[in-house]
């Protein structure tokens, strides 16, 4: 049975039936009611090179070294891992750089790829707990430098000529089913010696909510977001998880903005757009910011990034964390399923008091231990108070100043 996603459009063609499935194996063409899944089965597997197993370690393995393992997925895609072994591996084993599988359930479909950070040094005297750490393929995208001009190119086409870019530069493999149209063309856009991530950042809000990442396929993906609710995650408390806590947050709101762009008029200004919400404005009153997109260099571009701007902050922040989701259940038929969440859709929690919210799925966190089996945690909605997403923020700031300073003498040398 194949997977289909109806009425998927590709630059500028229509699709009816486009084949969603990967393209890279590992059983990604068997649905969930074909899996013979097993309870707390867990399997991690090193890849060399050219693709052959080096090592498999975990409950599905003869011998099980692994202590811990903790990974996360988030909307892009694979994110930290975290290993801890009784006993130290070889490094023909499992080295820095390589690619390593996590199997869950018995699953022959990988829930998660990434690759090795860091590790223990053979010699060590260590005697246990022997922790490595990684990341999913989508960290090595801030290592790839894009500096093309495009000009009145649909935002997919030039996402699928950055993929290519990052498939020649670190093989990771470009799928074009994974790449849909957003039915936009950009005027112009200038992304000048920045990373394969800011590109996709500034591409994704062209769009208006499309989200990006690299997969557990190593595969990089730009879709719009799923504002459906995820039927995985429909969730109720003290059935499912054992602890929800929501917070909402209005400090971040902006229902009023003005867009700098990469353009310099005739007085040397850099303003492109303003853009406002009136519906949020009666709701929490007038809440104003600067924005910049040194990209930007037409009016309509920059209004439309504003507008995709206002869809993000013009209501409350709101936010969940739970715990201890439960992932595995028996059929009535005898049959074993589990629970295969991921950050599409939206999770729906409803509390002990019969109420029902929806929040966006940010992250999901896995912990496997050989004593208490597998487990999940979840953060719903976009934690703006987080540290890393402050700190990310900071670093974002500074570089789109950098790069807005830097349009402006360029177009300034060139007397345009």
């Amino acid at each position: 049975m194949s997977n289909l996603k109806y009425g998927l459009l590709q630059y500028g063609r229509s699709i009816y039936a486009g084949n969603i499935k990967s393209s890279s194996g590992g059983g990604g063409d068997l649905p969930d009611d074909r899996i013979n899944y097993l309870p707390d089965v867990y399997t991690i597997i090193a890849y060399a090179e050219d693709g052959t197993k080096t090592a498999v370690f975990g409950a599905g393995s003869e011998s099980n070294a692994v202590s811990s393992c903790k990974f996360e997925i988030g909307e892009t895609g694979c994110g930290s891992l975290e290993i801890v072994f009784n006993k130290l591996p070889a490094n023909a084993e499992l080295s820095y750089r390589q690619r390593v599988d996590i199997h869950l359930f018995n699953d022959s479909r990988p829930w998660y790829s990434g690759y090795i950070i860091s590790r223990p040094i053979e010699g060590t005297t260590q005697d246990k707990d022997f922790k490595f750490t990684g990341h999913g393929y989508y960290n090595l995208l801030e290592k790839v430098i894009i500096n093309s001009t495009y000009e009145n190119q649909e935002v997919s086409a030039i996402v699928l000529d950055i993929s290519r870019q990052v498939e020649r530069k670190i093989g990771l493999t470009t799928n074009p089913n994974k790449i849909i149209n957003t039915g936009y063309t950009i005027t112009k856009i200038i992304l000048d010696h920045v990373t394969a991530k800011e590109a996709l950042k500034q591409l994704s809000d062209f769009a208006i909510d499309y989200v990006y990442g690299v997969d557990e396929y190593r595969e990089l993906y730009f879709q719009p977001r799923e504002t459906e609710i995820n039927e995985q995650a429909r969730l109720w408390v003290g059935q499912h998880i054992d602890s929800y806590v929501p917070e909402w947050d209005v400090e971040e709101i902006v229902n009023h903005a003005y867009i700098k762009g990469g353009n310099v008029d005739d007085n040397g200004e850099q303003w492109l757009a303003e853009v406002e919400d009136i519906e949020s404005q009666d709701k929490y009153k007038i809440q104003e910011d600067i924005w910049t997109l040194p990209s930007a260099y037409s009016t309509a571009d920059a209004e439309r990034w504003g507008e995709s701007q206002l869809q993000k902050y013009k209501d409350p922040v709101k936010t969940a964390k739970i715990q201890n989701v439960k992932l595995e259940y028996p059929r009535a038929d005898g049959t074993f399923f589990v629970r295969k969440l991921s950050t599409q859709g939206q999770a729906a929690i409803t509390t002990l008091e019969g109420a029902l919210y929806t929040y966006p799925i940010s992250k999901l966190k896995y912990e496997i231990s050989a004593s208490k089996g597998i487990s999940l945690n979840m953060e719903l909605g976009e934690d703006t108070k987080a540290v890393d997403y402050y700190f990310a923020n900071i670093d974002r700031n500074a570089k789109l100043a950098e790069l807005l300073q830097q349009a402006s003498t360029q177009q300034l040398k060139m007397g345009t």
